[in-house]
């Protein structure tokens, strides 16, 4: 018996190889009008897929992601009638239901009997997906109905190592994700210069206790710019009110970045 990933990784990879092929096909025909494209855009997906089946299943009884896991139909059920029917399920009825859907509107627009079918369809397919999971054969509602069981050719071996270590970095990721946003770098930043410059020998009596002075080359001491609403800590260096209050937000202990020195107090400059 043919495992349930294996069957559902075949049907993956034959959307892949659907949706590469289409799309290289439109490459080549972009130079056309682009109202053709778009009134024939499902016609055109329709008759590739069509072709993807006939080239795949006709001639190997495998579709090409079935082919590249070494599954197949078993030879004996496969007739040609049931090549056609599945074919008609298969590209027919993504077609209609392609149709159906669509924004524009088409002839299958108009039939309101074909909505109630879509739904019916997709529910239909939805309990088939849980049977196949319970019973592990008849992956889609077509090979169900045409009893279509698939045989394997080669044994596939499962490694679990890349999936365990795909799951690790994902939950590592979820943590990182979740826990950096709450850390404070500023306050870690400010306390590290903090612990640098408290062995230092800096003289801070020079600066503190000075009422300090503006002139038109004084800038704000955190964005080094003109300051605006100029304050002070109690300290000769001057800051924005926006820049020395956002510093605060972020570190209470926040000190003058020249001096170091601390003030709990953001006092205003007076100007002569």
């Amino acid at each position: 018996m043919v495992p349930r990933v294996t069957l559902l990784d075949a049907h993956v990879l034959d959307d892949h190889i659907s949706k590469i092929f289409i799309g290289q096909t439109l490459k080549v025909l972009k130079f056309l009008p682009a109202w053709i494209l778009n009134s024939c855009e499902l016609e055109l997906n329709a008759i590739l897929q069509c072709l993807l089946t006939y080239y795949s299943v006709t001639k190997t009884k495998a579709t090409f992601g079935q082919h590249l896991l070494g599954v197949r139909f078993k030879p004996d059920q496969l007739t040609d009638k049931k090549l056609a029917l599945f074919q008609l399920f298969t590209v027919g009825a993504n077609y209609i239901q392609s149709k159906v859907e669509s924004p524009s509107k088409n002839f299958f627009n108009n039939i309101n009997d074909l909505q109630s079918i879509v739904i019916i369809f997709k529910a239909a397919s939805f309990l088939n997906f849980l049977l196949f999971l319970r019973q592990g054969k008849y992956p889609t509602l077509a090979e169900r109905f045409l009893s279509l069981l698939q045989e394997s050719t080669r044994q596939r071996n499962i490694e679990y190592t890349y999936m365990t270590r795909e799951l690790l970095w994902h939950g590592f990721s979820e943590l990182l994700l979740f826990t950096l946003p709450l850390i404070n770098y500023q306050s870690i930043k400010h306390k590290v210069i903090r612990l640098i410059n408290s062995k230092s020998h800096c003289d801070k009596k020079q600066w503190i206790g000075k009422m300090p002075l503006i002139n038109a080359r004084t800038v704000c001491t955190i964005c080094q710019e003109k300051p605006i609403l100029p304050h002070h800590i109690n300290c000769s260096h001057i800051f924005c009110y926006y820049c020395i209050s956002s510093m605060r937000m972020v570190d209470e202990k926040f000190e003058c970045p020249e001096c170091y020195h601390f003030e709990n107090n953001i006092l205003s400059v007076i100007l002569d």
